[in-house]
């Protein structure tokens, strides 16, 4: 049973390495992921150093790491999101989710938006416009607001911007190809649309004046949170979740080896069974031996003989008409031609004589 409890033990153990190793391997082979617009990333896409530059400004900024439909709750008055695209962990914004953001702004929040492309009606963020693919470096600031102030001009890549002809909202960022970022109001709230998510970039924000407008933006409007949930960071999750589904398999594959286990010590499917103890002989070996023996040596009239002398001994003075037939018996024994037949018999007549007559 023991050896049976171990053997399954290393075929867990091994199970257990193999799934490791493979989650080890399939990292290996995804190599560096890519850097997102997260204040968590650190690459040369990740907002961590906007977040770092915010908190040491002394602006109240955290991370919100729950649906947005949790957001009348949750005590904030500016809201950053940002864009999400070809993320693997991505969540991507649904209609209650645009549902949730349009109550928010309407209640008086601030949200600010960081996208390649704005769809218009069709986009999550309340009537915002649309925006067309470009490719043009750079923007200058075109209003004089709070929203720029101390801004001159921002140095990105820009791929997307919102026409000159954009009939709502104001511009504040432009450059030939059209308007970079856009404000305008909606119910008590205000939306800041920018179509270069990278101006907040770990690697473009100490370029220009970008610090500065990303500052102006997030700061100045109460609590401000940065949207980690759309980028998979979830606060809900709990320790199973947060697992990943490699180690998950590994763990279910373990459970089922502990069962199976289980089952085969302690349900019988089959009779116990002892093997043979080869070391262990009982009388029929050792009267096998001796026969065999007294064969080889022809000692078997010799035996046959002292089982009658032996019966002579035990009869002297007794007048018993049994022990006299087996005398007897013994007697004709003795004469016969030597036998193995003959051996029992007498054996066995020697036997019960010591046995009755001691």
């Amino acid at each position: 049973m023991i050896a049976r409890r171990s053997e399954f033990a290393i075929l867990a153990i091994g199970i257990t390495a193999f799934v490791v190793l493979s989650i080890e391997h399939d990292r290996a082979h995804r190599g560096t992921p890519p850097s997102t617009y997260s204040t968590y990333d650190t690459g040369p896409n990740g907002y961590r150093a906007l977040y770092a530059v915010l908190l040491g400004a002394g602006v109240p900024v955290r991370r919100f790491g729950h649906a947005l439909g949790t957001l009348d709750s949750a005590g904030l008055q500016t809201l950053v999101v940002s864009n999400y695209d070809n993320e693997p962990s991505a969540r991507p914004l649904g209609v209650r989710d645009r549902d949730a953001l349009a109550r928010f702004v309407r209640g008086g929040g601030r949200l600010v938006v960081l996208d390649t492309g704005f769809a218009g009606s069709e986009d999550i963020v309340p009537a915002v416009g649309v925006s067309k693919p470009v490719r043009a470096y750079g923007a200058i600031a075109l209003a004089r607001n709070r929203y720029t102030a101390g801004v001159r001009s921002v140095a990105a890549v820009i791929d997307a911007a919102f026409p000159f002809a954009m009939r709502s909202g104001q511009p504040l960022l432009a450059n030939r190809s059209g308007i970079v970022a856009a404000l305008y109001s909606y119910g008590k709230g205000d939306v800041v649309a920018i179509t270069a998510p990278n101006l907040f970039s770990n690697a473009s924000l100490r370029d220009a004046d970008n610090a500065a407008f990303a500052y102006d933006v997030v700061a100045g409007h109460g609590p401000a949170a940065f949207d980690e949930y759309v980028h998979g960071y979830d606060e809900d999750l709990g320790f199973w979740e947060v697992l990943p589904a490699p180690a998950r398999a590994a763990f279910w594959i373990v459970v089922a080896i502990v069962v199976l286990a289980l089952i085969g010590a302690n349900v019988p499917f089959a009779p116990p069974f002892a093997p043979p103890d080869a070391d262990t002989r009982d009388s029929a070996a050792y009267v096998t031996a001796m026969a065999a023996l007294l064969r080889r040596s022809r000692g078997a009239g010799m035996l046959v003989a002292r089982f009658a002398d032996d019966a002579v001994r035990r009869a002297r003075g007794r007048n018993d008409p049994q022990l006299r037939h087996a005398i007897e018996e013994l007697q004709r024994l003795r004469n016969a031609p030597p036998s193995d037949a003959a051996l029992v018999r007498a054996a066995a007549i020697a036997y019960q004589l010591r046995k009755e007559y001691g």
